[in-house]
């Protein structure tokens, strides 16, 4: 079947945001907005937010999260400041530890990551009160207005915050390049965590409308948290001060607030259609600003990357709900992303209990982000990368274009599983054809025989011009029409563009074939000479292009040579190594490695970081010209290291000493056990990893008669990495408890003597099934002098 998109004379017209933000800092660099995306130094810049914790993580192991945050395609951390997690007892500041907000700024600056701060008072983030301390309450003011009683305190905070945060500011030289005041203002309140449960909701939602933002910004400021972004979430009804502040929006694929214990099961969100969001007269489904759609930058700061389990909600996240929201927003005209959570954290326990919101688990916040509560690089972080390295290359390019649409997109319904979802990004000549396959909460249907007429300006493309697409369930890409190959057009391609490295002679740029499809690339023959192809089919097609086909499961490079002597290569990736693509630049030199292990550049060298195995660690750079010498020298004593070429690549491998550690499980129960960990079971690894698979309702993990970690029931084994509880695992004994997971009604008894009984009808499990052991080592390499 052929699917049509009509683009002709389509144009976003861009002009200078009326917003009054922005801002220089000492070195040069400025920071603007027009009407549809930010700018950096007058040029487009692609936003790529994603949400860390700081007060959620050990400080002593930041650097190396920070560090895969920026291997991941960040460019920007956002992070909450929990007012309780600072002064939980009123008048006690606690900027200590794991709660030491400049040196968690300081280290995303040292790694060239801009910050977000979102200052609150008030923040939700699954946290007690909001994050709201406890003494808040019972006051003569109501939180969340604009009582003076209550902005007196908040003043107190943003000074707090502002001494904390000196000379951190974008406009100082530092890192921080956004101040978010407040959170979900008018749209979602939470619990009194000291008396209420889920659904009796104390907090007010917000009161004072846009004086009240106002005054936040103007509080803000006086604290010296002065940045060139002031935001604030958008969604539900939100005042939005005109001008003045940014309206930041989002969206999930698991919405378990939507869960009751009358209504179990989740309905199909509307999240994966393409629609307009930056066009006034377009129908965006549930976007409805108070504002002129095109005259603000369409923005997010919590798109899904994960979700947290909630006691009534026991969901697994599919990773491609997260790839296929960032596809759908950016197709849809987003040019600002932002993921929430994109790493995931543990709840610090308080001087007057737990921190967490009633309907979440005590302990982890895990989130299943790309990546984990212990440092786990997830699936979901596979899939974006190379759609962040593309934002990261080509960001600019995509920035300026318009958003076209099929003729039926606004039609479609969150149960339609039949039809196949497309969108253009384009400027009238060039673009990137989106399609999306994936819709949560519902199976979608394989679409056999595909193709596209895509009407530009001047001419119609089709594609593919051989075979055509098979498009899987929960496939979602993007391919080229027109792309600029440093001068050599690429009419189209079957394949996604990611990153590009030049070298020497020649420019190599990288793509992703989707599984099924073969990558096909149309080539204009202009000043071309000849076209090699290593595992591949090149051929002339009637128009003179020179057509170069890929098959999907081998990757392959494309050499194109031209009459000024030049090369042009295409590096055409099955999708499987494409998920090991590791990108990065260290002092203006860019490196593109490949591993199923986790690259962290540091201090001139590169460590790899290796979960489980037999302990070799191993990873291929792309090496466009033969070296007699290798980039790379292994760093470490106690290591077998080797260095080998094969074709375009350097290989690195390391053999460590692999470490097996036999742990005493004991049984007291099925559903109780005890673990002991030998002393030496942490020496020679950099963590280790418990796997425990479990029946039940909520698992509880002890020692010493402390919690040190919980996890709400969901079919997924539950993780627990070891080496942040070194010093609190009493006599080497960890104590893993689940309580039963019942399938029947619950029946009440009344003639029970004190009051009426509850109990269930039907079956209850509790049952801890097995655990596995999984070492985390890491193995360094130091660059090799030349």
């Amino acid at each position: 079947m052929e699917y049509t998109i009509r683009a002709r004379g389509i144009r976003k017209e861009i002009y200078p945001s009326t917003l009054r933000l922005g801002g220089a800092n000492p070195q040069g660099d400025e920071i603007g907005f027009t009407n549809y995306y930010m700018e950096m130094n007058g040029e487009p810049y692609f936003a790529i937010c994603g949400e860390f914790h700081y007060s959620r993580y050990p400080r002593e192991q930041w650097e190396t999260e920070i560090r895969k945050m920026k291997m991941s395609g960040i460019n920007i951390i956002p992070t909450y400041i929990f007012w309780n997690h600072h002064e939980e007892e009123e008048g006690r500041f606690d900027w200590e530890g794991d709660r030491n907000l400049r040196a968690f700024v300081e280290l995303c600056g040292r790694h060239g990551i801009y910050v977000i701060l979102r200052i609150g008072p008030f923040c939700h983030g699954e946290v007690r009160n909001g994050g709201l301390p406890d003494w808040l309450f019972g006051r003569s003011f109501d939180v969340r207005s604009n009582d003076e009683g209550y902005l007196g305190y908040v003043k107190r905070l943003y000074d707090e915050i502002g001494r904390q945060a000196a000379g951190l500011m974008f406009k100082d030289g530092g890192p921080v390049v956004g101040i978010q005041l407040e959170n979900e203002f008018n749209a979602s309140a939470a619990l009194w965590e000291l008396t209420a449960k889920q659904g009796d909701e104390y907090l007010s939602g917000g009161s004072g409308g846009e004086a009240h933002i106002l005054r936040l910004k103007e509080l803000a400021s006086e604290a010296g948290l002065i940045a060139p972004i002031y935001s604030i979430t958008g969604w539900g009804n939100a005042p939005v001060p005109v001008d003045d502040v940014l309206p930041l929006y989002g969206g999930y694929a698991y919405t378990p607030w939507t869960i009751t214990a009358q209504q179990r099961e989740q309905k199909p969100t509307g999240e994966y259609f393409f629609t307009r969001y930056h066009d006034n007269a377009a129908i965006a489904r549930d976007f409805n600003p108070p504002y002129p759609k095109e005259s603000y930058p369409f923005a997010c700061c919590e798109m899904g990357g994960g979700m947290q389990t909630w006691y009534l909600a026991r969901f697994q996240v599919e990773p491609e709900s997260v790839v296929a929201m960032s596809m759908v927003k950016i197709a849809s005209g987003c040019n600002f992303i932002g993921y929430y959570m994109f790493h995931g954290g543990t709840n610090p326990v308080g001087r007057t209990g737990y921190l967490n919101e009633s309907s979440t688990p005590r302990i982890t916040y895990d989130f299943q982000a790309p990546i984990g509560e212990f440092g786990q690089i997830r699936t979901s972080n596979h899939l974006l990368r190379p759609l962040h390295y593309f934002l990261r290359r080509f960001g600019a390019r995509l920035a300026p274009m318009a958003v076209a649409l099929p003729a039926d997109a606004d039609g479609l319904l969150p149960e339609d599983t039949a039809s196949l979802r497309h969108a253009l990004r384009t400027d009238g000549r060039s673009g990137f054809l989106f399609v999306n396959n994936y819709q949560d909460h519902a199976e979608m249907a394989e679409h056999a025989d595909v193709r596209f007429a895509v009407e530009l300006d001047e001419e119609t493309i089709r594609l593919p011009r051989g075979q055509a697409w098979t498009i899987r369930r929960n496939a979602s890409f993007f391919v080229p029409l027109h792309m600029d190959l440093d001068g050599l057009d690429l009419i189209s391609a079957s394949a996604q563009p990611v990153t590009e490295l030049a070298s020497d002679g020649a420019r190599t740029y990288f793509f992703l074939m989707p599984e099924g499809i073969d990558g096909e690339f149309v080539l204009d023959s202009a000043s071309v000479v000849s076209i090699e192809a290593e595992s591949g089919q090149v051929e002339r097609d009637a128009d003179g292009a020179y057509r170069v086909t890929v098959p999907s499961a081998m990757s392959g490079m494309i050499r194109i040579h031209r009459a000024d002597g030049a090369e042009i290569r295409i590096y055409a990736m099955e999708a499987g190594e494409a998920a090991m693509l590791w990108e990065t630049e260290r002092e203006g030199e860019r490196h593109i490695l490949f591993s199923s292990s986790v690259p962290i550049f540091a201090d001139g060298g590169l460590e790899l970081v290796v979960s489980g195995g037999n302990g070799e660690a191993s990873f291929r750079e792309y090496a466009p010209t033969p070296s007699v010498e290798p980039s790379w020298l292994y760093a470490l004593e106690g290591a077998e290291a080797s260095v080998g070429r094969n074709g375009w690549f350097t290989t690195y491998t390391a053999t460590l000493s692999e470490k097996k550690t036999a742990l005493n499980v004991r049984r007291i129960h099925d559903h109780k056990v005890v673990v002991e960990i030998p002393p030496d079971a942490l020496d020679g690894v950099d963590d280790l990893m418990l796997h425990i698979s479990y029946t039940g309702n909520v698992g509880y993990a002890f020692s010493g008669g402390q919690l040190l970690h919980d996890h709400f029931h969901n079919g997924a084994p539950w993780e627990l990495g070891l080496s942040r509880f070194r010093d609190r695992l009493k006599g080497g004994e960890l104590v893993l408890e689940t309580t039963p997971l019942r399938d029947g009604p619950a029946v009440f008894s009344p003639d029970a003597p004190m009051a009426a009984e509850r109990h269930f009808e039907g079956g209850a499990v509790a049952k801890i099934h097995r655990l596995t052991a999984e070492p985390v080592y890491r193995a360094a390499w130091k660059r090799a002098s030349r």
